[in-house]
């Protein structure tokens, strides 16, 4: 079948008046057609009926005539340099004259301010007309007179005809700067991420914490001179996964990272402080220190016993009704700061140890949906279980406040960097409050390319574009929202899914995949007004098939572009030069996902997945150790052309100097931001994740850093790479320090 047929079968008309592509490149270049069959399948996960012809010509038929019907659109977009200021609405004429149509609109701000707006038909200007079943409908634009500022608007529009025929429609007005926010100064920073899981300390409980986080903020800023710290996703994990990329929920935060010994009721805890000091505590405490591996299990049951400890004494000494003090106000704030959204994910926590599993399609169906009746009658039920899950969330919010107040009195000056996951899991919190807005039996994936020949299904749900628009963007405003809230540095995984997102039918492969579009400029200006009012600076991870158009869009936006040295090449192969680079770009040499600077030079990924019996061929493997080769020897290549380098032999493995030059390299760049992954920083040879290996052959999120944090906190070497990196971002390059490395 070729593309016009595509485009004049009714069903295909459908698909794209929803936003899907009949056609698409996949990751190797190979054109792939979407079978009728899979998007039947799209179609029905987004609620459009399209099992029969009869089916396909009312979802058609109403999809297409939906812009003229509907007096405006659920969401509109303006920006304060647009003028005039106009407002679009497609009105009903039939035998009345624009002239005779009067307008009112209330307009209702965030903070539930309301004012009225009266407009004449005759000042509106018609931009198109179409009639539908015999009647005239007109689009017609209005100026809108007084001033709006930056935020969002509920607008209810009245018109009438005449005495006899009035008609209403609403929108959400969102009213947004075109770009993001970008701080003036500095202009070239740099910082370093890590996974916090992963850090060993002698005074955490076997899993790095907010106090290890803090420690390394006051060191990196006041002596290393970093502007930002980065971390992985601190949202609590989906039930039974170590994997920071499948959250339950992206909007509350996981309990693991909390410092206990730093809660108030610790210190209050006389009984509680002395259990802690017993032997058998003790042991505990130093079997979890000293692991290889986070063992999450371990850790989540002895932190968890002491929680629940804790919010008995909270409870005892700050909520009794008639002596409720200062901090037992301070969480009912919290909690009434947060309605309805915090209560529904702890009900859902509680919902879960009731029913003893966290896959809530599973559940009796009158606890499937948080809105019913039954599942109202449960959370009074279970108020103080609730509660419970409440006071941890709350101590989280704490403590992150806390490393907000470390971040300023320690210079840097971008605070944290987080990392919003691309998608939530199906089984976890945000599916089950927010389901109404997901698309039903659908994962988010990628196509098929040279890393996997079937594509690849991630196992998240997405949202459904349609029901997002129509609730206003709730649930995006209030995930932004809370990803911005501590920090001044947001990156976006996975950003071509701001533009569309490859939905794979539930059980199906990345063969069965189809483009789904969004609404792009709605969702950018959302993401640009949350950044603004938030003063957090956007990275968009526009890495794999994203085209020179997306990346320009994004750049236009005011989102960082994400640059790692690993793929940035000019045709031929050779490694761009630092001058190349784009200013307004994070670079890095790597990532989570990726080996690390030491792992890659001695292909200690290849490796693994040679043990683990991944490659199916001998000359797989073989392809994959040239090209590593080859990408050694470009890597050198690009020192020696920068001026860094004067060793003639290339080194078999990296020594720490020789990671700190290839740092020094990317240091140069004109781009804003660098970050120096800690791995490297400490010359580390294991990754965090390897992609493709299973559990039983690689750890991936379970990776503990093999040095204690106290020790390389205090590490001159260490020093001396941050004062390379500063002495590069300040200066812009220069050849201080060559390395003249032999064959080691």
């Amino acid at each position: 079948m070729n593309n016009h047929e595509f485009a004049t079968k009714p069903i295909w008309q459908l698909g794209q008046q929803y936003g899907i592509g009949s056609v698409y490149h996949d990751g190797l270049g190979v054109e792939r057609q979407v079978t009728v069959t899979h998007l039947r399948q799209v179609l029905a996960s987004m609620g459009v009926k399209a099992s029969s012809k009869q089916e396909i010509r009312d979802s058609l038929s109403y999809a297409a005539s939906q812009t003229w019907t509907q007096v405006i659109d659920s969401v509109v977009v303006r920006y304060p340099s647009d003028s005039p200021f106009v407002l679009p609405l497609s009105l009903p004429l039939e035998d009345i004259s624009l002239e005779k149509v009067s307008l009112t609109i209330q307009v209702t701000d965030e903070n539930g301010g309301c004012r009225d707006l009266t407009l004449r038909g005759a000042g509106g200007e018609v931009k198109a007309e179409k009639t539908i079943q015999g009647v005239k409908y007109v689009q017609v634009h209005f100026p809108l007179s007084g001033k709006f500022p930056l935020g969002y608007f509920r607008l209810s529009v009245r018109v009438k005809f005449d005495s006899k025929r009035t008609i209403e429609g609403q929108t959400l007005l969102i009213v947004a700067p075109r770009k993001c926010y970008l701080p003036s100064s500095p202009k070239r920073a740099w910082g370093i991420s890590l996974q916090l899981y992963g850090l060993r300390s002698r005074k955490n409980w076997g899993i790095g914490d907010f106090r290890d986080l803090g420690d390394v903020m006051k060191v990196a800023g006041t002596r290393w001179g970093v502007a930002t710290v980065g971390v992985n996703p601190l949202h609590i994990p989906a039930s039974g996964l170590t994997s920071p990329y499948s959250p339950s929920s992206r909007l509350f935060w996981s309990p693991m990272y909390l410092n206990l010994e730093g809660v108030d009721e610790w210190r209050t805890s006389t009984s509680l402080r002395q259990k802690a000091k017993s032997a058998k505590f003790q042991h505990t405490l130093q079997q979890l220190r000293e692991s290889p591996l986070v063992d999450y299990a371990a850790v989540e049951k002895l932190k968890w016993t002491v929680l629940e400890e804790l919010f008995r004494v909270f409870r005892r000494h700050h909520l009794q009704p008639k002596t409720l003090t200062a901090r037992g106000r301070a969480f009912t704030r919290f909690v009434s700061g947060f309605h309805p959204h915090l209560t529904m994910f702890c009900t859902f926590q509680v919902l879960t140890e009731h029913m003893e599993t966290v896959a809530w399609r599973t559940w009796p169906k009158a606890f499937q949906h948080p809105q019913s009746p039954d599942v109202e009658v449960f959370q009074r039920s279970y108020a103080t279980r609730v509660q419970f899950y409440q006071y941890v969330q709350w101590l989280c919010e704490l403590q992150l406040q806390q490393l907000d107040h470390v971040g300023k009195k320690h210079s840097l000056s971008l605070g944290l960097y987080h990392d919003l996951p691309v998608g939530i899991h199906p089984d976890g919190a945000d599916a089950w409050v927010f389901q109404d807005q997901l698309a039903s039996n659908i994962t988010v994936g990628a196509p098929p390319d040279a890393f996997n020949l079937n594509g690849q299904s991630w196992g998240l749900v997405v949202p459904n574009p349609v029901r997002l628009r129509e609730d206003g963007y709730r649930f995006l405003r209030e995930t932004l929202r809370q990803n911005m809230r501590h920090g001044g540095v947001l990156r976006i995984d996975h950003a071509l899914g701001l533009f569309r997102m490859f939905w794979v039918p539930q059980g199906g492969t990345g063969k069965d995949g189809v483009y789904v579009r969004t609404y792009v400029d709605e969702i950018l200006a959302i993401l640009a007004l949350e950044s603004v009012r938030r003063k957090v600076m956007v990275v968009g991870e526009d890495l794999g098939a994203v085209t020179p158009a997306i990346r320009e869009k994004l750049d236009a936006a005011g989102l960082l572009s994400y640059r790692l040295l690993f793929f940035e090449r000019e045709d031929g192969g050779a490694m761009i030069p630092p001058h190349a680079y784009p200013e307004q770009a994070l670079v890095a040499a790597t990532t989570h996902d990726l080996p690390t600077l030491k792992g890659f030079w001695v292909g200690r990924d290849i490796l693994i997945r040679q043990e683990a019996g991944v490659y199916l061929r001998k000359k797989d493997i073989e392809q994959d150790q040239r090209g590593r080769a080859a990408d050694r020897k470009r890597l050198w290549e690009a020192l020696h052309r920068e001026g860094l380098c004067s060793a003639k032999a290339m080194p078999s493995s990296l020594s720490v100097d020789m990671i700190q030059v290839l740092y020094r390299y990317l240091a140069r760049t004109p781009s804003r931001l660098l970050i120096v992954q800690l791995e490297d920083l400490l010359a580390e040879i294991d990754t965090p994740n390897l992609p493709g290996a299973p559990d039983s052959v690689y750890p991936s999120w379970r990776v503990r850093i093999g040095r204690e944090l106290t020790a390389w906190l205090r590490d001159p070497a260490i020093l001396g790479f941050a004062q390379a990196m500063q002495r590069e971002r300040r200066k812009g390059g220069g050849t201080h320090q060559m390395c003249r490395e032999t064959v080691s």
